[in-house]
């Protein structure tokens, strides 16, 4: 629980009101308790209104997908972290009309058939170039996991790194705009998700039918809700991120771009997560990580074990809580797609 030592009488007022309107009105689409097909019928229904709540664009444009190669030897990587097991591309294509996403394709030497492949989604920060190069928070597990024969997409999300708006200010210029054109953030950021799954599944050297996801804080966001959408990704790891909305936005100060109208009040983080039962999910949470408590997400991962347990498949679910912060840990999830995936 944060410190609320310096929060006035008067701003508590309207705090309080909005946790009683939660307490009242939220989780209308909450997940119950019920049987198998009565799971199965809430999560095509729930689907549908997640799908309302994120209020994604429409339309797509066509790929246009363009790939060059380039060479690690002119890139910023820490020692070692090629070594030959693969090689490493520049992408680029199109998710809505006349809207670019660069990204990089990392692809292990050597391939013989199609492999399978791991998007991964960036969190806040500096982009794909701080996943793919840096160590920091994300520990090179993008590399890591080309290294073990995934296949992998880092993709830019708008507002971030090479899509930074400069000249606006910081990613939340496009929150507000988007917001005004009737769009929300993760709308916008699932949709290019969905493209970023077709041109996966598009490439020779991976089998379409062996996808996953793999992300940490915004991208862990991403992470479960594109997951939560699209059953085209079978096995997922959610990092940093799966708490509850009462315990994260509601009661600590997030970015803006999280801040979608209704969401709360149809789902908490437990019924997003639902909808990727039983496909399988490790969680990852640090026990330092202040503004994703572990104990929600401990209760949450809980929670969900009901879900897995209707199919007699609680081995799918798996809980990583490890002594660090907001950061890929790794510990569980390396193995755990190579065991649901190879």
């Amino acid at each position: 629980m944060p410190d609320q030592s310096h929060v006035t009488p008067l701003d508590r007022d309207f705090r309080e009101y909005l946790f009683q309107r939660y307490q009242e009105h939220g989780r209308k689409y909450r997940c119950p308790d019920m049987t198998q097909q009565t799971f199965e019928d809430w999560q095509s229904q729930a689907r549908l209104k997640l799908a309302e709540t994120l209020r994604m664009p429409d339309v797509l444009g066509s790929p246009e997908f363009v790939r060059e190669k380039i060479d690690p030897d002119n890139q910023p990587w820490s020692a070692g972290q090629c070594d030959g097991a693969f090689h490493l591309e520049r992408v680029q294509y199109q998710s809505m009309p006349g809207v670019r996403v660069p990204g990089y394709l990392l692809v292990p030497e050597g391939l013989q058939e199609p492999a399978p492949a791991i998007l991964c989604p960036p969190g806040h920060g500096k982009g794909m170039n701080q996943v793919v190069f840096e160590a920091g928070i994300y520990n090179h597990y993008a590399c890591e996991l080309a290294r073990r024969g995934f296949v992998v997409l880092v993709p830019e999300h708008i507002g971030f790194g090479e899509r930074k708006p400069s000249h606006f200010g910081e990613h939340g210029y496009y929150t507000g705009v988007a917001q005004l054109m009737g769009y929300t953030m993760y709308g916008v950021y699932i949709k290019e998700l969905m493209r970023a799954l077709d041109i996966l599944t598009s490439l020779e050297e991976v089998d379409a039918d062996r996808i996953g996801c793999y992300g940490l804080s915004l991208g862990g966001v991403t992470t479960l809700l594109i997951s939560a959408l699209d059953l085209r990704i079978r096995t997922v790891c959610i990092s940093g991120f799966l708490t509850s909305f009462k315990s994260t936005f509601m009661d600590v100060a997030h970015c803006v771009c999280g801040n979608v109208q209704d969401l709360a009040l149809n789902f908490e983080h437990v019924d997003i997560a639902a909808l990727i039962a039983p496909r399988p999910l490790v969680v990852e949470s640090g026990r330092a990580d202040s503004g994703f408590p572990v104990d929600a997400a401990r209760s949450t991962v809980q929670d969900l074990t009901a879900y897995y347990a209707l199919y007699n498949q609680t081995d799918r679910l798996a809980h990583d809580i490890f002594d660090g912060s907001h950061e890929i840990s790794g510990r569980i999830a390396f193995d755990w797609f190579d065991k649901w995936m190879k």
